[in-house]
Parts: structure tokens; sequence; C-alpha cells
């Protein structure tokens, strides 16, 4: 099982792809949404969502990732071994994603084992999910040796 926690008051723009993953996912994925905090300056902001965030993260069992911008940039491939490595150790995956502006990383340091990077530029929170789940979908597919990664 694969759970990700995302900020997100709406996916506006990518509905259809977020859904059609969902749908292709469905037994493997689990998608928490997490309220934005509204009020506040950016800073008393980032502090509460990373705070809230690190709650949820603390209960958690599992192999946990953080999607951050100086994360690590590394290939499918790479990443279908890590998801796969986690399964057969028995860890669920945990997989988080941040809200417009940001988390702060050094708090959430300790409730992490991995921060990975989707892409150096910054992504809206919505378009980061749609490849996370198109990748996690395409590692499902690897595992599974269809013709979908070529």
């Amino acid at each position: 099982m694969i759970k990700i926690y995302i900020f997100a008051d709406s996916h506006k723009h990518f509905t259809d792809a977020i859904s059609e993953y969902k749908k292709r996912l469905s037994k493997q994925i689990e998608l928490i949404e997490l309220k934005p905090v509204k009020k506040g300056t950016p800073e008393q902001i980032i502090l509460a969502e990373t705070k809230l965030l690190a709650e949820k993260l603390e209960k958690e069992t599992g192999y946990k990732i953080i999607l951050a911008p100086n994360g690590k940039n590394i290939s499918t491939e790479k990443f279908s071994e890590i998801i796969e490595s986690q399964k057969n150790s028995g860890n669920k995956i945990i997989l988080a994603i941040g809200w417009a502006n940001g988390l702060d990383y050094s708090v959430l340091k300790n409730c992490i084992d991995y921060e990975l990077s989707l892409w150096k530029m910054i992504l809206p929170h919505s378009l980061a999910l749609t490849i996370l789940l198109e990748q996690i979908y395409r590692c499902s597919e690897i595992e599974r040796g269809s013709g979908y990664h070529k």
C-alpha cells in the first residue's frame, strides 16, 4: 500500500488525469488531502502546514518520502527499485507533497527517510501529484512486466 499526503483544496486543470491514475491504482494507493492553511504570513503558514504534516508522518509506520525541491532527482527505474525494495521488506510507503508556500524541510528531517525531487523547477501541487501518480503506475507496470514502460 502506498499512502500519499497532499495539501490541496482543488486539482483544477488536472482532475481528469488524477482521476484516471487513481482508478488505475485504486487497490494500491490511498490519497489523503490535507486542507491548506489560508491565514497568516507565508512563514506562519509554512510552519503550521509543516507541523500538521509532521504530526501525520510521526503516526505512520513505513518508508516516508517527501517531495522536496532539493531532494534527489532519480530515474523511474531507481524509483521503482525503492518502491519494490520497501514493499519486499514489508514496509508501507508514505509520500507527501506540500502546498504553494512550501514546507520547512529541516523540521521534517526526523520524520522522513528520503527527499525526492520530481523536477528541479517548482511545480503546482496538482501537477506534482499527477506526475507522482503516473510514476507509481509506471513502477507497478515495471513490476508486472507489461510493455507500458519502454
